[in-house]
């Protein structure tokens, strides 16, 4: 369409229109189906990037849609219907008189696998992390931290490594050992070591032997079992109740801390003294490490003070250029773009308490109005593929202003395809309310109802769960100075997202800032596990 067209949709979108124009635009749509065509196009390419609650999913733990039902007006408008919702509606009534349909593209999508031989299956939801892996040969396939476990057999011939369970339990696992797992609070050890602990909402863990059931009751246990089914139990800390296998109607017996017991394969328990490693121990031997040599990409800014040139923006690893502004074809929501020719290198803007020398040497100063950067992968990440990919962003708002008049303060970071830049994509950010927020596909907001530290130093970290078949799962969390993280994930993350299925090659990383003030951001990393983008206090 003609570029007078598109700048009278941008106008409406952003309540510029005057009436003649809104009145000359409802003409336009209703005679030309080209011209209705691009017209829901671009306002759905405008709805995805704007700030208004559009779809929204909850997480694991709070419901983020939940909303006040009783907004009260303000000077005759009502108060949760700012323009933007208001040319949304427009879009949705327009959808449906050309009868498009609109809304039902943002529906999220299930996770049933369809066989087109048969009727639709649920793929099986996982119910475990790999936080730790250290020197792991493991049977079958080739799992690396980060990634999520699917209920079934788990065989680990060497190594040492730690899984997260979805019920909060963490169990520390010694090969050569078999394990089932069962449930996101239950486990069968077949063969091997492990060491539980099960704190802070965790309690009742169920660890389950070729000859007995231990129950967790708050507190941290080993379980040994050997070739003949023979079990060890250990209590390093708090109590845990066991008994015979399959035997529910006999008493469970208690075992308390530095108790230990072995029963035989036909379930007799004999007294033993207690003779375990404590879970830290185990993750001492190992001595997490960063492990920045796997970095998929890096950018640091590493630039002397000054004004850079973008051809000149070569530095960095995993890149298929310079950073570059947006071609034409990829400015059509938003159309402005006030985004230099150059950038602003700056050194010692921030406050970093992590350990990581970025923030101290070069750093990305944003200036304020709308402003887009591009930048290529050589490596594209492949959603339709089972695979783990981490990012870690610093950043820094310099001012923070939260009056409901001023223009909207908004920074993301957005992975794009190059084949189909406006389809499926992933955007970390925050909302107009400086909440945690991953956007995905055309529009769906995924939102923490958490709100950032203002005016400090951040440091955001992402996780991308792509799978070939069923639901991907993308977390996101930021975290502030007074934070300090550890060997591996978090337990908790800010956003946890659900119904989201792409199959996109991202290979483009867009990095986006407007409003009225000034950003900086440094230390861009983008790796295949936590240690190679998390700035971890080590173990000593």
């Amino acid at each position: 369409m003609h570029s007078d067209f598109q700048s009278l949709i941008s106008a409406m979108c952003d309540n510029r229109a005057t009436d003649a124009e809104l009145a000359h635009l409802a003409d336009l749509l209703r005679n030309d189906p080209t011209a209705r065509d691009e017209y829901l196009r671009y306002v759905d390419l405008h709805s995805a990037l704007s700030d208004e609650a559009l779809p929204t999913f909850d997480s694991d733990v709070i419901d983020y849609r939940i909303r006040d039902n009783h907004t009260p007006t303000v000077g005759g408008r009502i108060a949760g219907w700012s323009p933007t919702m208001r040319w949304f509606v427009i879009a949705v009534s327009v959808a449906i008189i050309v009868g498009i349909d609109f809304v039902a593209s943002r529906q999220p999508p299930t996770n049933a696998v369809v066989d087109n031989n048969g009727p639709s299956i649920t793929a099986a939801l996982p119910l475990a992390t790999i936080l730790l892996a250290e020197d792991c040969h493991w049977q079958g396939d080739d799992l690396k931290e980060g990634s999520r476990l699917n209920p079934g057999r788990l065989g680990l011939d060497r190594g040492t490594a730690v899984l997260r369970f979805d019920g909060g339990a963490e169990l520390v696992l010694v090969g050569p050992a078999t394990i089932d797992l069962r449930s996101a609070a239950s486990v069968v050890v077949e063969l091997g070591d492990i060491v539980v602990q099960a704190t802070d909402g965790a309690e009742g863990f169920v660890v389950m032997t070729p000859t007995s059931e231990v129950i967790d009751l708050g507190t941290e246990f080993a379980v040994k079992v050997a070739r003949s089914g023979a079990t060890e139990v250990h209590v390093l800390d708090g109590e845990v109740s066991y008994r015979r296998i399959n035997a529910t109607q006999q008493l469970s017996k208690i075992l308390r801390a530095g108790e230990g017991v072995a029963i035989d394969d036909d379930g007799r328990p004999t007294a033993v003294p207690m003779n375990s490693p404590r879970f830290q121990e185990f993750v001492n031997r190992v001595n997490p490490r960063s492990r920045a040599d796997l970095l998929i990409a890096y950018e640091g800014f590493n630039y002397s003070p000054g004004v850079l040139p973008l051809e000149e923006s070569t530095v960095g690893k995993g890149w298929a250029g310079p950073w570059r502004k947006r071609m034409p074809d990829e400015r059509q929501a938003p159309v402005e773009d006030d985004s230099p020719d150059h950038f602003e290198i700056v050194h010692a803007q921030m406050n970093v308490t992590w350990p990581v020398p970025g923030g101290r040497l070069g750093m990305l100063k944003l200036p304020p109005g709308r402003v887009f950067y591009v930048r290529s992968l050589m490596r594209s990440l492949d959603l339709d593929r089972e695979g783990v990919t981490f990012f870690s962003l610093m950043a820094r708002e310099t001012e923070r202003r939260t009056e409901s008049h001023t223009r909207r303060e908004d920074l993301r970071l957005t992975f794009r395809s190059s084949t189909d830049y406006f389809s499926d994509s992933i955007s970390f950010g925050h909302s107009v309310g400086f909440q945690p927020r991953v956007m995905t596909g055309s529009g769906v907001f995924h939102t923490s109802p958490l709100v950032l530290p203002a005016e400090q130093t951040t440091l955001w970290i992402g996780k991308i769960v792509s799978r070939s078949e069923g639901e991907d799962e993308i977390y996101f969390r930021i975290y502030g100075e007074e934070d300090v993280l550890g060997y591996a994930e978090p337990a908790t993350w800010h956003v946890v997202t659900r119904g989201v299925d792409m199959d996109a090659h991202l290979d483009r990383v867009l990095l986006s800032s407007t409003g009225s003030k000034v950003r900086l951001v440094d230390e861009l990393r983008i790796g295949p596990t936590w240690r190679s983008v998390a700035p971890m206090q080590e173990t000593k």
